[in-house]
């Protein structure tokens, strides 16, 4: 293993599991959001959503998430792919990564600002 390929072995799994803490602490205040809004059903969900800082927590525990989800995936392709089928499976993984993040994250937006 070369030095360079330790580097990224090293951050790859460091941020990680910064995800995977932002995953979890970004968990709780979701849960309880959604249990607090639920009473009211899906009015009470998008009230919530709609909010300023519904849209704004969700937004970060959807990021967390979803790259958290994308290291994982990473993981499996380093792990089964080599060459060529590896660095278009971690491309491919990265941009459907970032479209359903991008998409999340729009949706949010624009029920929550406008």
């Amino acid at each position: 293993m070369s030095a360079n390929s330790a580097r990224h072995g090293t951050k790859h799994f460091k941020l990680h599991s910064l995800t995977g803490w932002g995953v979890i602490i970004g968990l709780i205040p979701a849960i309880i959001s959604v249990l607090v809004a639920l009473p009211d059903g899906a009015n009470g969900i998008l009230g919530w959503l709609g909010s300023p800082h519904g849209a704004i927590g969700m937004i970060a525990f959807l990021t967390a998430a979803f790259w958290y989800c994308k290291l994982e995936m990473d993981e499996v392709i380093m792990d089964y792919f080599s060459g060529n089928l590896r660095r278009f499976g971690l491309l491919k993984n990265k941009l459907v990564a970032f479209i359903l993040w991008a998409v999340s994250v729009a949706a949010l937006v624009v029920t929550a600002f406008f």
